[in-house]
């Protein structure tokens, strides 16, 4: 299912439930009655679309949303698998679908961001030239444990959680307080991440739970 996003100075007009790739951006119609020369025919042109788009609004066809908010659920699901997630037609934005994909809420995505509490002022996101999250530096960590394998379950202060995959031996100060720590986190091959701890040491991979 593909979901197409038109770029305004505040704002992204969001149509649902889907359409296909190529089809018009929900605005076309408004831009189409600029090319008609008569006035009094543009500005009926102007109205109807007006209208047109009012209702579809009003039905939920049309959702308008910051643009901050799509980059903030964006980062908020970083490493989670979520199908049908990428949007090509709109540069540097991909769009998470959420809640198996009933929801189009994206407010509620990015609210773990938002409500992070002490999170390092150094929190970096990393992005291709695609627009694409390649990585995310600085996240503040608020616990760290380990599993019988002797793996890191790392927890965020924004509510995530990371468990490591591999065995690399990760080692770090009892004596530092997991609060007063931050990880990166960065994509790798086929999908999978990769994370540091405290900007120094072996990069190990990780798969996001939370």
């Amino acid at each position: 299912m593909n979901t197409r996003l038109l770029t305004l100075p505040l704002a992204l007009f969001i149509t649902v439930p889907a359409f296909a790739q190529n089809a018009d951006s929900p605005l076309s119609p408004l831009f189409d009655c600029r090319q008609i020369a008569d006035n009094a025919q543009r500005l009926a042109c102007l109205d109807a679309a007006v209208e047109s788009l009012y209702q579809s609004e009003n039905r939920g066809e049309v959702v308008a949303v910051n643009r901050s908010d799509i980059e903030a659920a964006e980062e908020a699901t970083y490493g989670l698998n979520i199908p049908e997630f990428r949007l090509p037609s709109l540069p540097n934005v991909s769009l998470p679908r959420l809640s198996g994909g009933a929801s189009t809420d994206l407010a509620d995505a990015a609210e773990p961001e938002r409500n992070a509490q002490n999170a390092p002022s150094s929190r970096t996101v990393v992005r291709n030239d695609e627009g694409d999250i390649t990585g995310i530096e600085g996240l503040a960590v608020q616990n760290l444990e380990r599993d019988p394998y002797d793996r890191l379950i790392v927890t965020l202060q924004n509510g995530q959680v990371w468990r490591q995959i591999d065995d690399t031996r990760v080692l770090y100060s009892r004596r530092q307080p997991p609060t007063e720590m931050s990880v990166a986190v960065r994509s790798a091959m086929l999908g999978s991440h990769q994370m540091q701890l405290n900007d120094r040491g072996r990069w190990f991979r990780v798969r996001r739970e939370e």
